[in-house]
């Protein structure tokens, strides 16, 4: 049984294709970035290691590497570009900013009984934005702390995968109110670079009761003789009815308990 990808490449993800749309809701105010913008997305924008994270010209270094481009004076074919860098903030999020939920809770996922627990986390994302000079650089992290004072832009909704092939999608903030670009010094005499910072605080979701490989030895314990798992089957759920009242109608969802098999009524009032 393959595991699902891990929650930080999920955010990661999520962020990248946040950058993208991004892309596509910057208006060009030069010949450069409009060529940036209408640009294989590949060679526009790039993910680089999180350990290259506040070290530009490697940034920049790992990117030409990996396009095997031509290097002159300073520049590559592929100027201008926008490099990102994410990586996990061992410090969680303030309980005042995301209540912690450290135990499993049962809940009605697809007509499923499951339960739930949520994991805080706060990830550090940074661009770079790259150019030949520093009027392009400026146009695009300008735009781009104002797009970020957009509040639906500022959500950025991850795609979790759990498993047997279960997507839950938690939605990821950016902390900051007002954001702010940074130049870069760099020795080459017709670069510009500009980095912006921020951090993403949310839930990662932990699922139980989809299948997957610990369902079985997750919250039960360990075994006193060797400190193993225990593993016990996954016990029923004592939410055995719950009711869902909304404008268009009430709705009771049933469980049995022995068989865990779920039942929904239309209730009329």
């Amino acid at each position: 049984m393959s595991m699902p990808k891990d929650s930080l490449k999920c955010i990661q993800n999520a962020w990248y294709k946040m950058l993208v749309d991004f892309r596509a809701w910057y208006m060009p105010e030069t010949v450069q970035t409009n060529e940036w913008k209408g640009r294989q997305i590949s060679t526009a924008i790039k993910s680089c290691p999180s350990r290259l994270m506040d070290d530009s010209e490697a940034m920049l270094a790992e990117y030409r590497k990996s396009q095997n481009a031509d290097v002159s004076g300073g520049a590559t074919a592929f100027m201008p570009v926008m490099l990102t860098a994410t990586a996990l903030i061992d410090q969680p999020p303030d309980v005042g900013q995301l209540l912690p939920v450290p135990y499993f809770v049962p809940v009605v996922i697809n007509d499923r009984l499951l339960k739930i627990r949520l994991i805080a986390k706060t990830v550090r994302a940074q661009i770079a934005f790259y150019a030949t000079n520093a009027h392009d650089a400026r146009s695009v992290c300008d735009q781009f702390c104002t797009y970020m004072q957009d509040e639906d832009k500022r959500r950025i909704s991850v795609p979790f995968e759990m498993a047997g092939g279960h997507i839950e999608h938690s939605t990821f903030t950016v902390l900051e109110n007002q954001l702010f670009p940074s130049p870069v010094p760099s020795e080459a005499i017709n670069l510009s670079i500009f980095t912006i910072d921020v951090q993403l605080i949310g839930y990662a979701p932990q699922l139980l009761g989809l299948g997957g490989q610990h369902d079985s030895n997750t919250d039960n314990g360990y075994n006193p003789d060797d400190g193993s798992a225990a593993e016990k089957p996954l016990q029923n759920l004592v939410v055995v009815q719950a009711d869902q009242f909304a404008e268009d109608g009430h709705t009771r969802v049933l469980a049995d308990k022995d068989t865990g098999a779920i039942t929904v009524e239309n209730i009329h009032d």
